[in-house]
């Protein structure tokens, strides 16, 4: 029953408050983590960092899942050769990532939240973004608007209307020279500020209309993207890919996810000036 629900998008309050109470232990059990002086950092074999908080939460989670939604597989970060081999198969599926922003978590700037996503038939459906630090979790279901939750008040978004500069945003921990070279351009044509900051939380900052726009031009993967992609998307923006000029497409047999555009209802409006900035052409 619970699968059908999801399925045709129709996610009723019980349930969605049954998702963000699993990704609030979660959240909980990572603060555990953060507070303590050992976060348990290793390295994995792509060289980047995880932490016991990465992996307790990962295990909240998707145990959480396998009984609100069992038929549904979960394809996470801190697992992937676990799930690897069944999300192809499968047409609906769950993109975890248990703690986005793991270096901003050892850097202790409290900039990390947990991401996951719905997906079926390659695109995002719904979406749950949850900061342990702010006790703030960002929402949306497809049709159904983006929502932010912040000590038990639910707010539609965007809750702010955006005036003054162009609010950019960059990755504080994984930006480029690439992306230097774009924000100088476009602050040539417009003015501007530019704001670190890092994981999935700049989806939400753009979806709130707190920021405008955020770019990026390297490689990352769909855990990082998908729910915020939704997130944005319901809340009146959108992300594309700078090579396709379309939105991202998830569960790839390639999960990376390359450069993309990700803009907020007033970021839209200078959209394809910023796309002929960087020498990619007007959107059809």
């Amino acid at each position: 029953m619970y699968y059908n629900i999801l399925k045709m998008f129709d996610i009723n309050k019980n349930e969605i408050d049954s998702i963000i109470g699993l990704l609030e232990t979660a959240g909980q059990e990572i603060i555990k983590v953060y507070r303590h002086n050992d976060f348990g950092t290793f390295l994995k074999e792509d060289r980047s960092p995880v932490t016991r908080a990465d992996l307790i939460s990962d295990y909240i989670v998707k145990e959480g899942l396998k009984e609100l939604t069992p038929e549904i597989p979960v394809f996470s970060e801190e697992t992937i050769d676990t799930g690897n081999y069944l999300r192809l198969e499968r047409n609906t599926l769950w993109i975890l990532d248990p703690l986005d922003g793991t270096k901003e978590f050892i850097a202790r700037n409290d900039e990390f939240c947990i991401s996951l996503a719905l997906i079926t038939d390659g695109k995002p459906v719904a979406g749950f973004i949850h900061a342990p630090v702010f006790k703030k979790t960002w929402f949306a279901v497809r049709g159904k608007g983006t929502w932010m939750l912040v000590a038990g008040e639910k707010t539609r978004v965007p809750a702010f209307k955006p005036d003054g500069p162009y609010r950019i945003l960059r990755s504080r921990s994984h930006h480029s020279q690439a992306e230097e070279s774009w924000l100088k351009k476009i602050s040539l044509m417009y003015e501007t500020e530019i704001i670190t900051k890092g994981s999935a939380i700049k989806f939400c900052e753009i979806a709130e209309g707190y920021a405008d726009l955020y770019l990026k031009s390297s490689l990352i993967n769909e855990w990082d993207v998908a729910a915020g992609h939704i997130i944005v998307e319901e809340a009146g923006g959108g992300i594309i890919e700078i090579a396709t000029g379309k939105p991202p497409v998830y569960n790839k047999k390639d999960y990376h996810q390359h450069p993309f555009i990700t803009y907020g209802v007033r970021g839209e409006k200078i959209l394809n000036d910023i796309l002929q900035i960087l020498k990619i052409g007007r959107r059809d």
